[in-house]
């Protein structure tokens, strides 16, 4: 599967994450980037990174980190492993990537929002 960095967290490519129905997929982009040119991953869930700290999981769900281009969502699973998740992933590439493998991509409105605290 995705190899382990020494951060902490694995990196994931678009064929580790579909393979998978027990993975929390976390976009951490701002709101009006779900719906724009690259889109989102149908029904994942959404928390700016400014706000990741609200995030309310246990931490022992498995979350995949999802951004534009994998830069801040590397920073959001780097965030996660330090608040004590054990199993983190970061999307390498993002929705770049994953536009890229023609990997199915929502448009309109097909994400909700994470749970908070």
């Amino acid at each position: 599967m995705a190899p382990l960095t020494a951060k902490g967290y694995y990196e994931a490519r678009p064929g580790d994450v579909v393979v998978r129905d027990d993975l929390f997929l976390l976009d951490v982009r701002h709101l009006a980037d779900l719906e724009g040119d690259l889109g989102h991953i149908h029904q994942v869930h959404h928390l700016p990174l400014a706000e990741l700290d609200a995030l309310d999981l246990p931490k022992e769900t498995p979350v995949v980190t999802v951004c534009g281009n994998g830069f801040e969502s590397r920073k959001a699973a780097i965030a996660l492993v330090e608040a004590g998740f054990t199993e983190v992933y970061h999307l390498v590439g993002g929705m770049i990537r994953w536009n890229a493998e023609e990997r199915p991509v929502a448009r309109v409105s097909t994400h909700r929002p994470a749970p908070r605290r």
